[in-house]
């Protein structure tokens, strides 16, 4: 199938996510910050829809009660710049190098009650991949983990 390419506003699309994922959110006792500026990126919507879902919610599903996410949007040369910050659980150093394999969970033991497949982010390096951007993890055990995306604004 041909990937449709669209000029995409960012935002917009995030606060959309933000909004559907509200129950979630409550549910897990976590609030959403975001500070977006407002970038347009050729990309295809499908792709860049799913890219941000999957790492806002397993910011949420990763969280301690009480926790936080912060979306930050910004524009780094000819690159977005997009950073899904948590205050969870962290993923330990072994796990830092396995996370992006397809079925990969950090904790075995947890996941059969989050359901799913792993956390969905081989999906999110594949979307990261095609656009020829750049995924980056840093995490700390018990203080939170933070998603970097480089995506090229237009390709």
């Amino acid at each position: 199938a041909e990937v449709v390419i669209t000029n995409i506003r960012i935002c917009p699309l995030i606060n959309e996510l933000i909004a559907s994922l509200k129950p979630l959110a409550a549910e897990n006792n976590v609030t959403i910050e975001m500070s977006c500026k407002p970038i347009v990126i050729k990309a295809n919507h499908g792709q860049m829809k799913e890219l941000l879902n999957n790492l806002i919610v397993n910011a949420i599903k990763y969280n301690k009660p009480g926790g936080k996410v912060k979306i930050i949007v910004t524009r780094e040369g000819n690159d977005l710049v997009l950073i899904v910050e948590d205050t969870g659980v962290g993923i330990p150093e072994e796990s830092k190098q396995r996370i992006f394999e397809r079925f990969y969970r950090v904790d075995k033991g947890r996941s059969k009650k989050m359901g799913g497949t792993g956390l969905g982010l081989s999906i999110v390096k594949h979307i990261v991949n095609y656009y020829n951007g750049s995924i980056k993890l840093e995490s700390e055990l018990g203080i939170g983990s933070k998603f970097i995306v480089r995506l090229p604004i237009v390709n």
